[in-house]
């Protein structure tokens, strides 16, 4: 056996050793479809690598030729192939007011002073708002999953982070500690990442991102909202993958609420630790007491990149993530936006918008929002599909190809998705072959 024919032998090894890896991942995921059809093509492919390889001894061109095939699809897969395009943002137009975001909305009841106020400005969202308050709210009667024992546990987290709105600022000590930003950066980030986040990420917080009027929360509704603020701490937060696979039952908003009840805890202690250096510092947590748009400023911080559901995208875990932040004055360095592929990818995969059942994510393309080019989620039709099952649906995220959990095969296909468009455009492919491209929702 001569080195052409040993070096063959060792790169179908690697090539089986991936498919049947792909497998054995496929069945710890508990994704039968993509186990099954990975087991088959690891057998279709031993055939014939290693079956014609001794039963027919081919001459050595057509080793050379199967090993040069693979070697062009290999240094195309995983080279820098193709541009890497990410999220266009030019000079944002203006500030987004809070309340008219769709949960905001929603709490405007008919004959309150709120709603009379708020509709004679947009009369606009009067009619679909109207519609959407006569459906069941979240994790009540007559919404499809509502589940009376497991429902109000849930609701019950959701009630917990509401009497935490209150502790999101506080007095600073005095006097002032000096500190080094870099070590401070450092600590605040090993700080966070202790608590139970699972990236951290520092950015100039953009005055742009900051909502404009109150909306939601303890604070006076339609109070300005002024935030001068220098720098925001943006960390983020796994979703299970399990309980994410249930969507939309009951399970996937089980896992929200715990993740925001953790966001806020770490979110309001880091605030107290920062303002006892003597530095001002605020939480921004659900409940709703958020001053920032989060998707926006955890882009900045280098924590992911926006996807086409809206959701932002994290390079380890995709779109199965929470967020949570603090602004503060205490100097620190900053981390630059990480694009990774997403924008590309997303263009060329639309699972999350074929399989929204409220039609809300966008199939087309981009749109200029406020001067940021990005898809546009329709806000109205999400939330009216959630009071319909009484859940937060996460259908979206369920299905997103960067949501696997980190694993040695789905970890080598992100990092060449990382860096090649034809990557990008294979992995694409591959996913609705092994995974499909419309999923049975109950």
């Amino acid at each position: 056996m001569d080195y052409l024919q040993i070096l063959y032998l060792i790169v179908g090894g690697l090539i089986g050793l991936f498919i049947e890896s792909f497998s054995i991942t496929s069945l710890r995921e508990n994704q039968l479809r993509a186990a099954t059809l990975s087991s088959t093509l690891f057998m279709v492919f031993a055939l014939i690598w290693f079956a014609s390889y001794f039963i027919f001894s081919p001459p050595d061109i057509i080793l050379i030729v199967a090993l040069i095939v693979v070697l062009v699809l290999a240094t195309l897969f995983f080279m820098p192939v193709g541009s890497t395009s990410s999220l266009k943002a030019g000079p944002v137009t203006g500030r987004f007011d809070e309340r008219d975001v769709v949960f905001s909305r929603e709490e405007y009841q008919p004959g309150s002073d709120r709603y009379g106020q708020y509709y004679s400005m947009h009369p606009e969202y009067r009619s679909v708002d109207d519609a959407i308050r006569k459906l069941p709210e979240l994790l009540q009667p007559g919404g499809r999953y509502y589940d009376p024992i497991e429902s109000a546990r849930i609701d019950a987290i959701f009630d917990e982070i509401q009497t935490m709105t209150t502790r999101v600022d506080g007095p600073v000590s005095n006097p002032r500690q000096q500190v080094d930003p870099t070590e401070i950066t450092k600590a605040i980030k090993q700080n966070v990442l202790q608590m139970g986040a699972d990236d951290a990420g520092i950015a100039e917080l953009d005055p742009m991102h900051v909502y404009s009027h109150v909306g939601r929360g303890p604070h006076p509704w339609g109070e300005p909202i002024v935030n001068n603020h220098r720098y925001v701490v943006a960390f983020s937060l796994e979703m299970r993958y399990d309980p994410v696979q249930t969507a939309p039952d009951l399970p996937i908003t089980a896992e929200t609420a715990s993740r925001y009840l953790l966001g806020a805890q770490i979110s309001i202690e880091l605030a107290e630790y920062i303002r006892s250096l003597g530095y001002p510092a605020r939480a921004h947590i659900s409940g709703s007491n958020y001053q920032i748009i989060l998707p926006a400023v955890a882009h900045n911080a280098g924590l992911g990149e926006l996807g086409r559901m809206g959701y932002l995208i994290s390079p380890r875990l995709g779109a199965r993530i929470r967020l949570g932040a603090v602004t503060t004055d205490l100097p620190l360095v900053v981390d630059k936006p990480v694009p990774f592929g997403v924008w590309d990818f997303c263009k060329r995969c639309l699972k999350c918008a074929i399989n929204c059942p409220a039609g809300a994510i966008s199939a087309a393309g981009t749109s200029d929002v406020r001067g940021v080019h990005k898809w546009q989620l329709n806000a109205e039709q999400c939330l009216r599909y959630w009071r319909t099952i009484g859940t937060d649906c996460g259908i979206c995220m369920k299905v997103c190809p960067y949501s696997h959990p980190p694993s040695f095969v789905h970890n080598i296909v992100r990092a060449a998705i990382r860096r090649s468009s034809f990557a990008r455009t294979v992995s694409v492919w591959g996913d609705e072959f092994f995974y499909g491209r419309k999923l049975a929702v109950n």
